[in-house]
């Protein structure tokens, strides 16, 4: 009856420990909460464009993208009057943008957000590190998407990318 015990202590034990997701056991990554639910970038690259940072991942048929209006580390706000955006196309093309003002009929909050980047690091190919969080809406402002708790790490920085528009 103990090792019975024991066994399925373990086993609840290692199957918690499993479904984690560890950013540094996924390098390079990006990763994150897509409207409450886990969502991680299958491709990921990065690229320095008009003097700040495309970051981009793809899963599946949906694509990320964080562009900041800077190649430094520091805080990026997002919202519809800063050039830091943040974008998002869903698995039907639907574009989502935290330049897209809401419908004040269906949403009553502006859209938001950061992106920190928290390191270059220097390895080859150079890579960067940090975290993201948005609400972004679609063109006419009646659907929102929400990121939070996202991260990239050691996205590299390869170029070659074009952003959304």
């Amino acid at each position: 009856m103990k090792r019975t015990a024991f066994i399925l202590v373990f086993l609840a034990i290692f199957l918690g420990l499993s479904s984690c997701e560890d950013v540094e056991f996924n390098t390079p990554a990006i990763q994150g909460q897509k409207n409450g639910d886990f969502w991680k970038a299958e491709t990921y690259v990065a690229d320095i464009d008009f003097g700040g940072f495309v970051i981009e991942g793809k899963s599946s048929k949906e694509r990320l993208q964080l562009i900041t209006t800077n190649d430094t580390r520091g805080t990026y706000n997002l919202g519809i009057d800063s050039g830091n955006v943040a974008i998002y196309v869903d698995a039907k093309g639907k574009v989502y943008s935290t330049k897209n003002a809401p419908d004040t009929s269906v949403f009553l909050y502006p859209p938001s957000g950061e992106i920190i980047v928290k390191d270059i690091d220097n390895d080859d190919p150079m890579g960067v590190i940090g975290t993201f969080w948005f609400n972004a809406y679609n063109a006419d402002g009646t659907e929102v998407v929400n990121f939070n708790r996202g991260v990239f790490y050691k996205v590299p920085l390869v170029g070659g990318l074009v952003q959304i528009d």
